[in-house]
């Protein structure tokens, strides 16, 4: 994978759609259909740049096939977190929106930014995120189902028995099929007994840390605490100094970590006091909370840096 920026290879943007895959260069655009023709006919086009560097955003899923082609034909590319180009495109006044102008802006947002490839998936972790979006999706409507039941008329009560019967099946299906992934893999399977070893940690909480937040052991505490969104940004103009709040960040991650740092507080050794002292001086349990999450993940990231040096030697 070449680790050149964007300000030295030869930049191509694409706006994906559902059918379609906008391309724009510095000096043309193309049209393609999204299908395997289409990205037959767009590998083919990228071959004959040198050293091409694709820059696209992240779409609910529709950019999978596109990043599996790029990354099998070798090709650089960076997603983008889509919020970072509305942001763009309304500092530069850009109001319209088709595929060719986002196309043509997520160029001019790849021009002016110093933008890294994003490193291939592991395709075990890739297949772990995938399992586990499904058993968010099963879990959710489980909860929706079990919602239904105390408020819904006798007749369709046996019906929501049957589908919630269904869904819990499919969940114990699924995290068997998560387990056996994780044993199968000896890297996935140290990590996460490491991560299971503190206190506050289910398995849970370690899938999904495993599979959204594979940069743990490579980046520094404040980047993952950012990448994670539990960083508290200053709201300071003036004399006037507001509260601190997080914000962005991958919501998964953060909604296991949420769930780990209230256990946490209620069992782990160092989080219950860590919690106590502070809800003490006068802090909000949420504020307290947050605090325990950046603290609980900091310490998980230290556990897998250790890990892996260990595995280097």
């Amino acid at each position: 994978m070449n680790q050149k920026t964007t300000t030295t290879n030869h930049l191509v943007a694409i706006d994906i759609a559902k059918d379609s895959l906008q391309v724009q260069s510095l000096q043309e655009s193309f049209r393609f259909n999204y299908d395997e023709a289409g990205l037959r006919s767009l590998l083919k086009l990228l071959g004959r740049l040198q050293d091409p560097f694709v820059v696209c955003e992240a779409t609910g899923g529709y950019e999978r096939p596109l990043l599996a082609a790029l990354y099998k034909a070798r090709i650089a590319v960076r997603l983008v977190n889509p919020a970072r180009l509305r942001a763009f495109a309304l500092s530069e006044g850009i109001k319209a929106k088709t595929d060719p102008i986002d196309a043509r802006m997520i160029l001019r947002f790849a021009q002016e930014k110093h933008l890294q490839p994003t490193p291939p998936p592991e395709p075990a972790r890739q297949e772990l995120a995938a399992l586990l979006d499904r058993r968010s999706h099963l879990s959710e409507h489980l909860a929706r189902e079990k919602n239904r039941l105390q408020k819904s008329q006798k007749s369709i009560l046996a019906f929501i028995r049957r589908s919630i019967k269904f869904l819990e099946k499919e969940i114990v299906a699924l995290d068997a099929k998560i387990r056996k992934l994780i044993g199968e893999d000896e890297c996935l399977a140290a990590q996460a007994q490491r991560l299971q070893s503190v206190k506050g940690v289910g398995q849970i909480t370690a899938w999904t840390l495993l599979a959204y937040l594979s940069e743990m052991p490579h980046l520094g505490r404040n980047q993952i605490v950012a990448l994670a969104g539990v960083a508290p940004f200053n709201r300071d103009s003036g004399k006037t100094s507001a509260k601190r709040s997080i914000h962005a960040g991958r919501a998964k991650v953060r909604k296991c970590l949420y769930m780990a740092a209230q256990t946490a507080a209620q069992h782990n050794t160092v989080i219950k006091p860590y919690v106590a002292g502070l809800i003490a001086r006068g802090k909000p349990y949420k504020c307290a909370i947050v605090a325990a999450m950046r603290k609980l993940l900091i310490h998980l990231q230290s556990l897998l840096k250790t890990q892996q040096k260990t595995f280097a030697l």
